[in-house]
């Protein structure tokens, strides 16, 4: 028991950063909280509760210290109750300011062992003694976890929290294994690749009722977040970030270990998807320089290296000359109406694609979506089982009954007209994909009229070519008396 009879309203304040115990943070919680509370039952103690799981990093990010470092200046308690004063924070300047403002109040430290009167010089010296022990400790024990962490990741041990959408953590290897859910991220990615938008991907997810690893709907982030993901791959990366997202290291810091553990995607299928999501179409420039109709899409045919564009004082458009293997300039407009021919003739080969789609019967992820939807509807038909035992055992009255059911019927009636839907539409689903693209295209070939002042401006044709175009091989090599390029497009 603690003598002390200016002490009446306390803060009882609880937090934990990590299962120090080998135990689970909510029962080490509930050890503490008990502790704490007991002490101020015994010493006849008013008190309020501020309890988190967060990290002695900063109190920036504790809502609960924040909330009441903002009230003990206004005297609303007499002491701060803790299990030990690192509780309070293990970062040094945090815990000068914590001290500062618990001193100017007159507030006390109390823990299970000790009474800190801060206005008595040998408590303050102690607990900035105590504080600054606590701070080399956090130090230390912050170090060997990221080395403990570095090492890990190092032998292919998925270090980087819950693992992502489509694998398990095998608690004795500590390794990633694909789990049944690798299906969905195999039919994003082959999604991607075949052409589709990223926007087509999750609507057809979410209205196959697949979902997240957090149990929710797919939105656009979610599917760029997922081809992203070099964990799909069966690679991982680790160091990446300085602190928890704070900053990206420089690339040679990475630590990078491929075949760490199973791919769900092969590595030139995940390669593509991520250039694909990454590219224009999907997303705005990130810098502020003018978009060419070709911007993003020229490439060096000798050496690969992505080659753009420039404007000469003459006035005129070239491309440039490759930084890495000199592949030489030449004028813009020309290869523009180059690439506008080629287009050109793409269109027959596209109306070629749909007529041999017709004829041949192919079936584009059917089965999957088939698998997809006949889940769904044994799910519901289970739900309107259910439903009619709960009225029959009087869960549930006969008007909530009724809503209930009727909600279910109509779940299930559209579930079937899909798969309905799906069944007639075998081939269809290829078919509609290109006719997409021949739309694409029309629409270029009848509105771009190049560099001229007329039609589509320059970055409603980048657009566009996106659409359809994977890349533009450019060569023109000192020995080529003409230049030569190839349109690769993204659907065949």
């Amino acid at each position: 028991m603690i003598t002390n009879e200016n002490i009446k309203h306390v803060a009882v304040y609880l937090r934990l950063s990590r299962d120090e115990e080998n135990r689970g943070i909510e029962e080490m919680l509930a050890s503490h909280k008990h502790t704490l509370t007991e002490l101020c039952k015994l010493n006849k103690w008013s008190f309020e509760t501020f309890e988190e799981i967060a990290s002695s990093k900063t109190i920036e990010k504790r809502d609960k210290m924040v909330e009441l470092l903002e009230r003990i200046p206004q005297n609303h308690f007499d002491a701060v109750v803790v299990m030990d004063i690192d509780r309070l924070s293990r970062n040094e300047f945090d815990s000068s300011d914590i001290k500062r403002i618990l001193f100017t109040s007159g507030t006390s430290i109390v823990t299970p062992s000790k009474f800190y009167n801060l206005s008595k010089d040998e408590d303050n010296l102690l607990l900035g003694i105590q504080s600054l022990v606590a701070a080399q400790e956090y130090k230390q024990i912050l170090k060997r976890m990221q080395q403990g962490k570095l090492y890990a990741s190092k032998q292919g041990q998925w270090m980087n929290g819950i693992p992502p959408l489509g694998y398990d953590k095998n608690p004795k290897t500590k390794k990633l294994e694909p789990n049944d859910k690798a299906q969905d991220i195999k039919f994003i990615f082959n999604s991607i690749v075949e052409g589709k938008t990223v926007s087509d991907v999750y609507h057809q997810l979410n209205k196959m009722g697949v979902k997240t690893r957090t149990n929710g709907k797919f939105f656009f982030n979610s599917i760029v977040r997922i081809v992203n993901n070099e964990a799909y791959k069966g690679t991982i990366i680790s160091n990446r970030t300085i602190g928890r997202h704070e900053a990206i290291r420089p690339k040679e810091e990475w630590i990078v270990v491929e075949n760490a553990h199973p791919a769900v995607i092969d590595e030139e299928v995940w390669e593509k998807a991520n250039k694909i999501v990454n590219t224009y179409s999907f997303s705005a420039p990130k810098s502020k320089n003018k978009i060419y109709p070709t911007t993003k899409l020229i490439f060096c045919g000798n050496c690969g290296k992505l080659q753009g564009c420039n404007v000469a004082p003459t006035g005129k458009t070239y491309i440039k000359i490759c930084v890495v293997c000199k592949n030489r300039t030449f004028q813009y407009n020309p290869v523009l109406k180059i690439i506008k021919g080629e287009i050109a003739k793409y269109r027959q080969d596209v109306l070629a694609s749909i007529v041999g789609v017709k004829e041949s019967n192919i079936n584009n992820d059917t089965d999957y979506k088939r698998k997809q939807l006949e889940a769904q509807v044994r799910k519901a038909t289970q739900a309107l089982d259910n439903i009619e035992i709960l009225f029959e055992e009087s869960e549930i009255n006969l008007q909530q009954y009724r809503e209930r059911k009727a909600k279910r019927n109509e779940q299930i009636k559209q579930l079937n007209l899909e798969l309905e839907k799906l069944n007639e539409e075998t081939p269809k689903d290829r078919i509609t994909d290109l006719s997409e693209v021949l739309k694409q295209v029309d629409y270029l070939l009848g509105n771009w009229q190049c560099l001229d002042g007329e039609g589509l401006t320059d970055e409603e044709v980048n657009r566009s070519l996106h659409f359809i175009i994977e890349r533009i091989e450019w060569t023109y090599s000192k020995t080529d008396e003409v230049p030569s390029l190839e349109v690769i497009y993204k659907m065949g």
